[in-house]
């Protein structure tokens, strides 16, 4: 016998505090390692329902762990919650701004939505309900570059220890449970060299420019990426000039990464390289998989068993590498405006509700199914 009818009853009577905990996190956009306002709210979501909550775990001072313990034995299921605001980068005028056109105003509304939900059917439950609050989900963010991801974190500062099943969900353009993700890898190439006025002398970052250009159109955009490339110097003859070029690799192996790579070092023998962390390929769970399909079908959105591998790369790989997991996408056929203009309003509108409803939805009926 399953909990779908008090489960759903219970959702219905959360989304007034679904839409609550969407609209304040669309008029709190905080960039990685910087949701101060944004964790400190969830988390007082959590302990109002509930839930014990420990704060700064990992390291991560915005980063919690909210657990809520029926005292009945079952299982533990595990929701990534994720709050980050993009930067996204103006097609207009070039200016950096947060905003939180990826979604997670509405992923974290939809997770803890969840949450909510069958803390109000804890008599019914059995097992444990935890939530992991991961700061820092935009791999471009400059403070994501220098300290790291926070589901990768979480899972190296043993966080996740005890779960039995982990679930990240996000908004996306079909309804999926991923059995295939890509590696990535970030490279920084560093030239230095001086600047020079004359036309017949070589100036060393320049020429490693054109030659990395040249080398990035021999490879394919959807597996090389050029991140960002910066030339700075001083303006007198003789001076200093530094190129610094950071590029993205994607494979669906590691050592893909090492072939995608070479071309690259080659073309800048004088280069300085320094590499940054990687990203692992997500190692699905077939079990915990396998639920979330059954709760995707009572949510009425059955899904394919052959899901096309999502093109990208997660840190949530990290975390299917220390528990058994699932990645899920939870879908809108019209898609989204990911990191562009009218991407936040989409989700401040009626269709982001839908879709943190929704995510709550295949979320709870999911984490009822395997807190059993």
């Amino acid at each position: 016998m399953t909990l779908d009818t008090p489960v759903l009853a219970a959702l219905r009577a959360r989304e007034d505090d679904i839409r609550r905990i969407s609209d304040f996190l669309l008029a709190h956009p905080e960039l990685s390692h910087e949701e101060t306002e944004t964790s400190r709210f969830l988390v007082g979501v959590l302990e109002d329902a509930g839930f014990r909550v420990d704060t700064g775990v990992a390291g991560l001072s915005t980063a919690f762990r909210a657990e809520l313990a029926t005292g009945r034995p079952g299982g533990t299921v595990g929701f990534a919650a994720v709050y980050d605001a993009a930067p996204a980068h103006r097609t207009d005028d070039g200016s950096t701004v947060a905003t939180h056109s990826c979604g997670h105003s509405a992923q974290a509304a939809g997770v803890v939505g969840a949450a909510l939900a069958l803390a109000d059917v804890r008599e019914q439950l059995t097992g444990t309900v935890v939530v992991v609050g991961c700061p820092a989900d935009e791999i471009h963010a400059p403070r994501t570059q220098l300290l790291g991801s926070g589901k990768a974190l979480t899972a190296a500062g043993g966080v996740w220890t005890g779960v039995d099943a982990a679930l990240y969900a996000h908004p996306e353009f079909l309804d999926a449970v991923w059995t295939r993700t890509l590696w990535m890898r970030r490279e920084t190439a560093i030239v230095e060299g001086t600047r020079t006025l004359l036309d017949d002398a070589d100036c060393a970052p320049l020429s490693a420019a054109r030659r990395l250009l040249q080398a990035l159109d021999a490879l394919p955009r959807a597996n090389v990426m050029l991140e960002t490339l910066v030339i700075d110097g001083d303006v007198e003859e003789g001076s200093g000039l530094s190129l610094r070029a950071q590029v993205l690799l994607f494979s669906s192996t590691r050592d893909g990464l090492d072939d995608l790579h070479s071309p690259l070092r080659a073309a800048l023998p004088e280069a300085r390289w320094e590499r940054g962390n990687e990203i692992d390929a997500i190692v699905p769970d077939p079990h915990v998989s396998d639920v979330v399909r059954d709760a995707f079908a009572a949510a009425g959105r059955p899904i394919l068993d052959d899901t096309p591998p999502l093109p990208f790369a997660t840190d949530f790989g990290a975390v299917t590498r220390v528990v058994p997991a699932a990645l899920v996408g939870v879908g809108r056929p019209e898609g989204w405006a990911f990191h562009r203009e009218g991407g936040q309003e989409q989700f401040a509108g009626p269709e982001g509700v839908q879709i943190a409803r929704d995510i709550a939805r295949v979320l709870a009926l999911a984490g009822a199914r395997l807190t059993a």
